[in-house]
């Protein structure tokens, strides 16, 4: 008998991750300067069945005259059967230094609720299992760290640390799904091509994940009088990005992108979409922090 280990996207996958980095590293939180809410609805692969669909809301806020920062992220993925919802708390301590430098380091952690509908599934012969439905109650935490200025930023960050095994028995003389720890690490820069009309914002972002090839997302965005956001991203040997963003105001941003598959999923697929929404508030006294670039 031969057997066969199989690797698959765990995880929801973002085009927009640098509009909400707190998504993926909690000492993003209250860096801002105001209280943001953010909104992420994707949809991946159009056009192939139970392809992955995902939507987030996050908000977070700085407290203590800006000194700590908390948020709240909720995310609902869904992939075929499979539909996992999250809902994090996440805190993060700033420390900060002259010439507006800034390092924050961070703390996620809530659960996720795995429900795997096997109903839904359509066998050939009858099948016992089939007819379970696991619902599993998985906690877990996160740590980050986020050093930032007014013209470029690095982070790291690993969401999730403990490996939840994914089946409600876990047999360990059997390979059964787990949440595995997925590293992050970004950086991006601001600079002034043209002022005030253009600046140029070069990104990177790199995901690491055992059992999967190291995964780069390498971006370059045009901002047109602190307004209009143009760019494209390519995904090193899977999709090709373009993204689109309007600062409707000092309080809006509304952003789109558009994958394009250019590994074998490429027949199969239409292609990716995903909505960005962000909305900052201001209470009595406090600025907006605007235009922000990351």
């Amino acid at each position: 008998m031969i057997s066969f280990l199989g690797f698959s996207q765990q995880d929801p996958l973002y085009t927009q991750y640098l509009n909400d980095p707190i998504l993926i590293n909690p000492a993003y939180a209250g860096s801002r300067g105001n209280v943001s809410m953010n909104g992420v609805f994707r949809k991946q692969w159009v056009g192939i069945d139970w392809a992955p669909t995902t939507t987030s809301i996050s908000v977070n806020s700085p407290f203590l005259k800006y000194k700590i920062g908390a948020g709240l992220t909720i995310i609902n993925d869904q992939v075929g059967p499979m539909q996992q919802t999250g809902v994090y708390f996440d805190y993060a301590y700033h420390l900060r230094f002259d010439k507006n430098r800034n390092l924050s380091m961070g703390l996620k952690a809530g659960f996720n609720n795995f429900d795997l509908n096997l109903l839904d599934l359509t066998t050939t012969e009858p099948d016992d299992y089939a007819n379970d439905r696991p619902n599993i109650f998985l906690p877990n935490f996160g740590i980050g760290a986020y050093y930032y200025t007014e013209n470029y930023y690095v982070g790291l960050s690993v969401p999730k640390l403990v490996r939840n095994s994914l089946q409600e028995d876990d047999n360990t003389l059997e390979v059964v799904g787990r949440e595995d720890r997925t590293w992050f690490v970004s950086a991006g820069y601001v600079y002034t091509a043209i002022e005030p009309i253009l600046k140029i914002k070069p990104t990177i972002l790199m995901r690491a994940v055992k059992g999967a090839p190291l995964s780069v997302d390498v971006a370059a965005t045009a901002i047109f009088y602190d307004r209009f956001w143009f760019g494209a991203m390519y995904r090193i040997g899977d999709a090709i990005a373009a993204h689109v963003r309007i600062q409707a105001n000092s309080r809006l941003q509304i952003g789109y992108s558009f994958d394009f598959t250019n590994s074998r999923l490429a027949s199969y697929g239409n292609g990716t979409h995903e909505v960005f929404l962000n909305y900052v508030f201001a209470f009595r006294g406090q600025r907006v922090l605007s235009p922000r670039y990351f």
